[in-house]
């Protein structure tokens, strides 16, 4: 244990600091959700696995292990699926959504239930990986899974498309979410299993 923690000690020496990892992370976004999420501190662990968004300190830690069993790729994935908690947390376009329990976002998944067949990229991921995850497969971890998964949003299905292009290559916004919506969810279309349904292309 102790060889280890030394290596993983060593190891974290030479990686990315918590600030390039991030503009790394982040390459190719628009450049306010690049200036927002580069508000975000990345903490950089001597852990071989873990890490997370942790809204009550607003900050994220990454485990430094995840380069030596997975690749540098993947730790730039790892983070900039952290940091997409941190937009959703700190985004005042989006919050106001996760506040109300995701009214808009669960519209768009709904109302892309059956035009999943024309996307088979994003219909693969939902049904091969998202959905596997069980418990894990809910609105907030999708929420960071779409713009970390799906840099081109011509993958997207229209609603799907349109909810998270803004965040992906700087469209408008096609609602205003800080607005009660005008319509609203049954306790039982509030349920995971509902959201899950509705994710591979269900009633």
């Amino acid at each position: 244990m102790a060889d280890f923690r030394r290596g993983m000690l060593a190891l974290a020496e030479r990686l990315p600091p918590g600030e390039e990892l991030v503009q790394r992370a982040l390459e190719g976004f628009p450049d306010d959700v690049r200036g927002l999420a580069g508000r975000c501190r990345i903490i950089r662990t001597d852990a071989r696995y873990g890490g997370g968004y942790y809204s009550d300190r607003n900050e994220i830690e990454l485990a430094s292990g995840v380069e030596t069993y997975e690749g540098l790729g993947q730790v730039e994935l790892s983070a900039c699926h952290e940091l997409f908690h941190y937009v959703c947390w700190n985004d005042l376009r989006y919050r106001p959504d996760e506040d109300q329990d995701f009214p808009y976002l669960r519209r768009a998944v709904r109302d892309s239930r059956k035009l999943l067949a024309g996307f088979p990229r994003y219909h693969g991921w939902v049904t091969g990986s998202f959905l596997r995850q069980g418990d894990h497969a809910n609105p907030v971890e999708y929420f960071a899974d779409i713009p970390t998964n799906f840099r081109d949003v011509a993958e997207l299905p229209p609603p799907i498309r349109a909810h998270f292009a803004p965040l992906i290559d700087g469209s408008a916004p096609p609602y205003e979410m800080r607005r009660v919506p005008e319509w609203s969810f049954t306790s039982q279309e509030r349920e995971l299993a509902m959201f899950q349904r509705w994710l591979a292309g269900g009633e």
